[in-house]
């Protein structure tokens, strides 16, 4: 007996769901200050209620021995009032800071205290660090941050010996508790390892693996010289289930409702119409 012949169901072409991820956010770039490889300013980030980071005002950077007269120059030209120098007296006294004949104030505040500054076999990773910086040392993080309040008009730069871990996490701080998008803090952290990869990476690995008996491993390597954003981001994690956000770890350490304003008023202002559109 012959069977009806079957009619194909109608084929329908899949449907396109466009995409709405937003692209990450652009961290500003390195700028051309001779002598360092991680200099750069948090000048034009958006933060809330419609305020911008005041442009020339929040540099951050590796350390300053290696400067030149034309790196000399390119700081004085920036206007760079205040220096906050975060590395420990050892640091300090191998790698002085070249920055004799410039016209600013330096504050030598470690976030590690004399005497306090972790072994190398403590230093197992870099969220290793990160985590005792915030658990044991978060006091240092509001000191630091507190210096930048109270730095005035002047343009201010945070520095330690990278500028991405000891910085990263001050820097972080500061540009959380006045109201930038975490996900922009993040990128910005996150190109220091950009930004100090090749001369400045091959010098230090170098001189690390002097004091390094066998290979170096990845943590270590990383811990030198990456800044991974997830490692950040499980750092202010931590910060957030400690102290509820980036200010309320200020607050736990001292600042007031004034001294907070204070911070905001110092590194933002409101956004041009240009930069709302």
């Amino acid at each position: 007996m012959a069977t009806a012949p079957t009619t194909a169901a109608p084929t329908t072409a899949p449907t396109t769901v466009p995409t709405t991820e937003t692209p990450a956010p652009a961290a500003n770039p390195a700028l051309p200050v001779d002598g360092t490889y991680n200099f750069r300013t948090t000048g034009g980030y958006a933060a809330e209620g419609g305020r911008t980071v005041r442009d020339g005002k929040l540099f951050r950077s590796d350390a300053l021995h290696r400067l030149t007269d034309a790196g000399r120059t390119s700081m004085a030209e920036l206007g760079i009032a205040t220096v906050i120098d975060l590395r420990d007296e050892t640091e300090l006294a191998t790698s002085p800071s070249a920055v004799d004949g410039l016209a600013l104030k330096v504050a030598h505040y470690p976030i590690f205290p004399a005497r306090r500054v972790p072994t190398s076999e403590a230093l197992v990773s870099l969220a290793a660090v990160y985590r005792l910086i915030v658990q044991e040392h978060a006091d240092r993080i509001a000191g630091a941050v507190r210096l930048i309040a109270a730095s005035g008009e002047g343009p201010v730069l945070v520095h330690c010996t990278a500028g991405k871990d000891r910085t990263g996490l001050v820097i972080a701080t500061a540009l959380l508790a006045v109201g930038v998008d975490r996900e922009q803090v993040l990128a910005d952290y996150a190109t220091s390892g950009k930004n100090l990869s090749g001369p400045w990476t091959d010098a230090m690995l170098a001189a690390v693996a002097q004091h390094v008996q066998g290979p170096m491993t990845d943590e270590t390597r990383d811990l030198i010289v990456a800044s991974p954003a997830p490692v950040l981001a499980e750092a202010l994690d931590l910060i957030d289930a400690t102290y509820g956000n980036a200010a309320g770890l200020l607050k736990a350490h001292g600042f007031g409702d004034e001294e907070l304003a204070r911070l905001r008023d110092v590194l933002t202002v409101p956004a041009s119409p240009a930069s709302q559109n």
